[in-house]
């Protein structure tokens, strides 16, 4: 791809992320509204390409987040990339969320968040002001990557 379609992909991911509040898919790009005669149109080495994109945007978004829920949240990627990964794809299509494997995987997700909340929350305990703001925040980010994260059965 060249670096212009490449510009152009990173700029469709922004603006779905911001509209969405999610991270996009693959498939969400190729069945937009607007932007699925451009994806459906390339072959299958730069939809490749594309999935690539989505994967480094994934990580220069998390290492380049500084706030401490966001630090938090990279632990929760760099302690096990895997886990991150498997739930990640497994948030792509809705039907994957009544699946064995979802609840399983989302269960291990869950009791990482959980951990990771506490460290985030536990000197605020005592003050209830600004503690749901600050756990808001938090999820906020989980449903950015794993936009199916509550949606369990």
């Amino acid at each position: 791809m060249t670096e212009n379609e490449v510009q152009q992909i990173k700029n469709i991911i922004i603006n779905l992320e911001e509209k969405k509040w999610h991270i996009p898919y693959m498939s969400e790009l190729e069945n937009h509204d607007i932007f699925w005669p451009i994806l459906n149109s390339l072959d299958i080495e730069k939809k490749k390409d594309v999935k690539k994109i989505i994967d480094e945007y994934i990580v220069s978004k998390i290492e380049s987040m500084k706030t401490k829920w966001w630090v938090l949240f990279k632990r929760f990627y760099e302690i096990d990339p895997d886990l991150f990964r498997t739930f990640r794809d497994l948030n792509e299509k809705e039907e994957n969320v009544g699946s064995i494997e979802f609840q399983e995987i989302w269960k291990k997700v869950e009791q990482e968040m959980f951990k990771l909340e506490w460290i985030l929350t536990e000197r605020m305990l005592k003050q209830e002001k600004g503690l749901d703001k600050v756990v808001g925040s938090f999820y906020n980010i989980v449903y950015n990557f794993f936009p199916r994260y509550g949606k369990i059965e």
